[in-house]
């Protein structure tokens, strides 16, 4: 995994370290800016495995500010993709780079020596000459080479083609760290002119074989040049049940053939690995390679090699990723959905509706609770005088030494006087308890009021949901024990 913002302060330093010269007006600081969030978003796409993604990002960098630290990352992405000469190319020229750290400048050359043992080199004649190379479909250069060509280690069909020659094709291994020769004769094409054939499929590196002959690997961006008649066409991959059909073609015409092998089930056990989804949402449908799998509802079998992957989810836009699924490690599609306008809407709306109540619950409670302890404070106040006030009647009622019955209260000379007093004042003094019952009322109710604000606090919806916080930042709701001296509870903690 890479640091962020390690790397997002290391970008900001090296801005003015170029590698390659710049051409142009020196980019202002809202075109650094933008540099900087496109930095830091291919660093989340390859900590993702999205490295098609991140290395589109990185390349846009370093077309506006062109320097180690974003060649550096570039050269990491396409050693991920397995595309060693392309990596090769970009880590020799920031492997001993001093604007990278130490860490850094290990890892650059510890990936180029890892990456060059990758390569192979391939030499390539023609007969006759200036004839157009094609490796795997692609055109590369035209004979006579000026040097071998660099190719990634394995199997690769070379093509080559020249004006008034039919299309010769060889299939060949070239090996890490070693070089291959191939000498390609080209035979004067008949009278006839040659056909164009354009194959598609939605199987992404399956090898296409035109009447037992390789030809090439899917995706094919040209079309292949074949004799006029008829041919046996078929689409290879391991994994996969062979997908076959023939097809002819007149002089001169162009035929469209589309072949999608279908996946080989009882093949999965030693061809295929586990891939899985975490999205961090629910009720996902998944499609590979444009085929629907149905609800994603736990890891699935793939073939190994590239697929294309797409995920759709109600409320949701689609997601859709290249991937390369390898045996013997866990593949995992690691990425955050987002959300349709109505869907954050309704989430802006939800997020608002609980802070809002939840805070005036909050308020409201903790006035309520105040208000009514603030009452029993007063009222107990007066509630101690009230029961003064009954105890000093009572024991002047039941004096024996003081002369006439009730003789120390003012005003009182009767029994009757007497015991009226003394009820009086024990009317007082139960009044005075009763009205507690309002404190405790406001005390329950404002607690009651204040907790379901907490509640609603807690319970909405994460305001950053969808928004730039790494999950391991968003809220965490907690509970906990709370122990200390002659006490012991628990709570509930988090940020909202």
């Amino acid at each position: 995994m890479i640091r962020h913002g390690y790397f997002v302060a290391a970008l900001f330093s090296a801005l003015h370290l170029t590698i390659l010269p710049a051409h142009g007006a020196e980019p202002d600081a809202a075109a650094k800016a933008e540099a900087a969030k496109r930095f830091d978003r291919g660093l989340t796409l390859f900590d993702e495995g999205d490295n098609a993604g991140a290395l589109a990002e990185f390349k846009h960098v370093y077309a506006t500010l062109p320097n180690a630290v974003v060649l550096y990352n570039i050269g990491l992405v396409y050693a991920a993709m397995g595309r060693p000469v392309e990596a090769v190319d970009a880590l020799k020229q920031v492997a001993s780079h001093e604007s990278l750290s130490p860490a850094q400048r290990e890892r650059a050359q510890s990936t180029l020596n890892d990456q060059q043992a990758r390569i192979g080199r391939l030499s390539i004649t023609t007969i006759p000459a200036g004839a157009r190379i094609s490796i795997d479909g692609v055109d590369v250069a035209t004979t006579p080479l000026t040097a071998p060509l660099q190719v990634t280690a394995g199997s690769h069909v070379v093509g080559a083609v020249a004006v008034g020659y039919a299309q010769a094709r060889k299939e060949i291994i070239v090996a890490g760290n070693a070089e291959a020769t191939v000498t390609l004769e080209l035979v004067p094409a008949a009278t006839a002119r040659d056909a164009q054939l354009i194959v598609r499929s939605r199987i992404q590196g399956a090898e296409l074989v035109i009447d037992g002959k390789p030809v090439g690997k899917t995706p094919l961006t040209a079309s292949i040049a074949v004799a006029p008649g008829r041919h046996l066409l078929e689409l290879r991959r391991p994994g996969y049940v062979p997908s076959k059909q023939e097809i002819e073609l007149s002089e001169a015409a162009t035929g469209e053939v589309s072949l999608d092998p279908a996946v080989d089930r009882a093949a999965l056990a030693t061809e295929g690995a586990l891939f899985s989804l975490d999205l961090g949402e629910s009720n996902a449908e998944l499609f590979v390679d444009q085929e629907h799998l149905g609800a994603y509802t736990g890891p699935v079998r793939l073939p190994r090699g590239p697929h294309r992957v797409r995920v759709e989810a109600a409320g949701f836009l689609p997601l859709e990723r290249d991937i390369v699924i390898e045996q013997g490690k866990t593949n995992v599609l690691k990425e955050r959905l987002e959300p349709t306008p109505a869907t954050r809407a309704a989430h802006e709306a939800d997020v608002r509706f609980h802070r809002t109540w939840g805070w005036i619950g909050v308020g409201a409670g903790a006035l309520l609770a105040g208000g009514g302890a603030a009452w029993l404070g007063i009222n107990a106040g007066t509630k101690s005088d009230a029961r003064d006030a009954l105890n000093r009647a009572s024991a002047d009622a039941e004096a024996e030494d003081v002369g006439p019955f009730c003789s120390l209260l003012d005003g009182v000379n009767s029994p009757a006087e007497c015991n009226a007093y003394v009820a009086d004042k024990e009317e007082e003094y139960d009044s005075a308890k009763r009205k507690d019952i309002i404190g405790f009322v406001g005390l329950g109710v404002g607690a009651a009021v204040a907790v379901t604000g907490v509640v609603l606090l807690l319970t909405g919806d994460d305001a950053d949901k969808y928004g730039s916080r790494a999950p391991s930042q968003r809220r965490n709701l907690q509970w906990s024990w709370l122990a200390g001296p002659q006490e012991l509870g628990f709570g509930l903690s988090g940020s909202f």
